[in-house]
This record gives structure tokens, C-alpha cells and sequence, in this order.
């Protein structure tokens, strides 16, 4: 049984993200074509990063009221009709296109924050906490198979099926993943000790989950440390305007970029419940966070695509085993009626810095060259690199489950 639902959920993965990546993808070039502005490519990331600190706490809520199968069914349901809706307004040329597309991708971001907080609150119930951190491998493996998927034919299907396809093709990807989902079976279903005779607010319940913030103070400076190292966004989100502008390539190169990241991301997925024991955790976090770090500084210095590609690999690597790391952490360390919350509550805050940050980065890459904010950002995770080493509450993680 376990095997089974392994396998059911890492394809309903792949096929979650491969809908995404392929809408991702869509919704940044068509961006960029219609207004040929950084700031308004910029814009789509603040939007999507302002929905997680909005309404993420909130629904962090509904998700530890639900179940992990019933929450992700919400989100899949709305994303079906958010591609129909959007490839319609497409193509009956509606007024407005743009401000369709920015609503679409807050719906979007909107029901991807069900998906991926109820995803980790549903691991632990159907593979067990001692195959956490194998299946996390595997599903980040899925994830970045099917970036590589997405986006090696993202720029194929635009050019052939045009943004209509492209939106038709998102819903009908969400559709598969649904009715996968479906056959997945709790194997540990997860009891209260004490049934309330009344039902708690929605207010009490969010409290409930910055207490567990206050208390557990691992978690908190992991989340601090998130927050700092999304400071580097401020030239990550510009990867589109780098490629166009600083490399000179098109669209078809830009795919192949994020398909071959995607396909080292794919070895580190598979090899992370060995990599992830090389060392204690909060080594892997500083490591990681380094060599993240110079990867973004070689790529904003570079002009050479080719060479640009590689320290691209370098950047994906390292970013895919943190967040490996970091995810595992947290559906081991928060209890199952909290994680939730406390996945919402990390969506929240994590990205706070990001809408003022990647505004900042498109305002200042429509006047300067955008390899000056990727230097940047690669010097500021370096800096960041160093607090896992000196911080007492993430050293003190000691070791992540291994399944052996």
C-alpha cells in the first residue's frame, strides 16, 4: 500500500507541476512580449508573493480543518477553470489582457498555496515519517522533471497551439492530477486526542500556529533564514530579462536554460537521502546557500550563454537539496494539526521582503544592466551562508530520519 501511494503521489506531482511550470512559463514571456518592461515581468512575481502573505495564513487554517486530499481537490478544481477562463478571454480578444492575466495568476498562486501545504500534511499519513525525506527526494526529482518537461516544450507549445493551447493544456494537466489524487489511501489517519464539544474560531486556530512559531524556536530562525535568502530575489526574478537582454537569445534558449537545470535538479532529487547525510543539516543549509551564492554571481558576470547555463546548474542544484532539507525539516518537526499553519504561516512570511524587492529589481534593471542585481544577489547569499554557523537553534538540528 505504501508503495502504491508513493507512486500515485509522485505522479499526481509531476503532474501538478508540470501544469504549472507550463503556465509559469506562458505567463512570463507573454508578459514580457506585451509590455517589453522588466518592472511589469517583475510584477508577476510581487503579485504571487503578496497572495502568499495575504491570504496564506488563512487558508493555512481551512487546511488543518480539512482534509489534505479535500483541500488539494479545491485547488485543482479552480485552477482547471482559471486556464479555461483565462485561454477564453485569450481568444475573444476581451479588453485588457494583461489585467486578466495578473487576476489569473493570483487565482493561480492562489490554489497552488492548497497544494502544497496540504501535500506535506498528507506525506506523513500515507508513506510514513521515516520515508519522509526519501519521498521529499522524490517528489523534488518529479518536480524538476517535469520543469524540464515544461519548459523544453513550453516554448514548442506556444509557438504551435499559441496561448490558448497553452491554457486549454494547463486545465487539462490539473484534470489528470485530480483524478490521481483520488486513488491515494490514508494508511495512518490522524485522530484528535479530544473532541471539542465547540469548534474553535478561525482567529483562535492561526493563533494556534504562531504559538507553535513562538514556541519552537528552530523553525522560526529557519524561517528568519528563508526570509534573508529571499533578499536574492531581487535578481532571481529577472532571469527572463537576463537571458533576453545580457545573453541576446530567444525564447527556445531560455527553455533549454531551465530544461537543463532541471535535469541536474533531477539527479539531486534522486541522490538527496544520501546527500542530505554528508554532513549535519545546518552544514547542508550553509553549503548550499554558498554555492547558490556564487552561481548568481557567475551568471551576472558572464555574457556567454553556455557559460551562464552552468553556474545556472550550480544555482539549481544547491537551491534544490536546501529546499529538500528544508522542507523535510518541517513536516518532521511540526505536529500533523499544525502543519497547515505553519506551511501557510512560512508562505507568509518567508516571501515578505519579495514584492517591494523584485519591484526594486525591475525599476533598477530597466536603467542598468540586470547582471548587476544577479551580483548582488549572489554576494547577499554568501553573507547569509554564514548564519547557519553561528546561529545555536540551527545547529542544534542534528540529524533528518533516514529510511536506510
Amino acid at each position: 500500500m505504501v508503495k502504491r501511494n508513493m507512486s500515485l503521489i509522485v505522479s499526481n506531482n509531476f503532474l501538478t507541476y508540470l501544469a504549472d511550470s507550463i503556465f509559469d512559463l506562458a505567463i512570463a514571456w507573454y508578459v514580457y512580449q506585451l509590455t517589453g518592461s522588466a518592472f511589469f515581468t517583475a510584477t508577476t512575481t510581487a503579485i504571487s508573493m503578496t497572495t502568499n502573505i495575504l491570504v496564506g495564513p488563512m487558508i493555512g487554517v481551512f487546511i488543518d480543518r480539512t482534509e489534505p486530499k479535500t483541500s488539494m481537490q479545491i485547488g485543482y478544481a479552480i485552477m482547471i477553470l482559471v486556464g479555461i477562463i483565462l485561454g477564453g478571454t485569450y481568444f475573444f480578444n476581451v479588453d485588457g489582457l494583461l489585467a486578466v492575466i495578473y487576476i489569473a495568476l493570483t487565482l493561480h498562486n492562489i490554489c497552488m498555496i492548497f497544494i502544497g501545504p496540504a501535500q506535506s500534511k498528507l506525506l506523513p499519513r500515507i508513506v510514513g515519517e521515516q520515508r519522509i525525506v526519501k519521498v521529499k527526494g522524490y517528489l523534488s526529482s518529479t518536480t524538476q522533471t517535469s520543469d524540464l518537461i515544461g519548459q523544453s516544450i513550453g516554448g514548442v507549445v506556444i509557438s504551435v497551439i499559441g496561448f490558448v493551447g497553452v491554457m486549454l493544456t494547463h486545465s487539462a494537466v490539473y484534470l489528470l492530477a485530480s483524478i490521481l489524487l483520488m486513488f491515494v489511501i490514508n494508511i495512518s489517519l490522524r485522530k484528535s486526542e479530544s473532541v471539542p464539544h465547540s469548534k474553535p474560531t478561525v482567529w483562535s486556530d492561526l493563533k494556534g500556529g504562531f504559538k507553535i512559531l513562538k514556541q519552537e524556536k528552530t523553525i522560526l530562525k529557519i524561517i528568519l533564514l528563508a526570509i534573508a535568502a529571499n533578499v536574492s530575489m531581487i535578481g532571481g526574478s529577472l532571469l527572463v530579462v537576463l537571458v533576453s537582454d545580457q545573453y541576446n537569445v530567444n525564447a527556445t534558449y531560455y527553455g533549454l536554460m531551465n530544461a537543463s537545470a532541471a535535469g541536474f535538479g533531477i539527479l539531486i532529487g534522486l541522490f538527496a537521502n544520501k546527500l542530505v547525510n554528508l554532513a549535519k543539516p545546518y552544514m547542508m543549509f550553509a553549503i548550499s546557500l554558498v554555492l547558490a551564492g556564487i552561481g548568481f554571481v557567475g551568471m551576472g558576470l558572464t555574457a556567454n550563454y553556455y557559460i551562464g547555463v552552468v553556474f545556472f546548474l550550480v544555482v539549481t542544484g544547491a537551491t534544490t537539496l536546501m529546499n529538500i532539507i528544508f522542507g523535510s525539516l518541517l513536516i518532521i518537526l511540526v505536529k500533523d494539526e499544525f502543519r497547515g499553519r505553519v506551511n501557510t504561516l512560512l508562505g507568509a512570511f518567508s516571501p515578505i521582503l519579495i514584492p517591494p524587492i523584485v519591484l526594486l529589481g525591475g525599476y533598477v534593471a530597466d536603467i542598468y544592466e540586470v547582471g548587476y542585481l544577479f551580483i548582488f544577489s549572489g554576494f547577499w547569499l554568501m553573507l547569509v551562508g554564514v548564519i547557519p554557523f553561528i546561529d545555536r537553534d540551527i545547529r542544534s538540528i542534528d540529524h533528518l530520519p533516514n529510511e536506510g
